[in-house]
């Protein structure tokens, strides 16, 4: 994989989001379907890193995308 803004080659793949105890997950929101009890469930979140430039190439789950996802409408 190569980065589109610098060129480098120098990609660090499947970076996890840091996670915090003040506010809890951090990841893409959905709902669980056929739930008795509506809650939250977060999806981890990954990123794939440009060394040299420090660009975000890429950001993406690695769960099933077919899922009632929070909105804001």
């Amino acid at each position: 994989m190569k980065c589109p803004f610098c060129g480098s080659e120098r990609i660090k793949q499947g970076i996890s989001w840091g996670k915090s105890a003040e506010t809890g997950n951090i990841g893409l929101e959905y709902t669980k379907e056929k739930s008795l009890l509506p809650f939250t469930i977060v999806a981890e979140v990954y990123s794939d890193l440009c060394l040299d430039c420090k660009t975000i190439i890429r950001t993406y789950i690695k769960d099933d995308a077919d899922k009632n996802w929070i909105t804001k409408d």
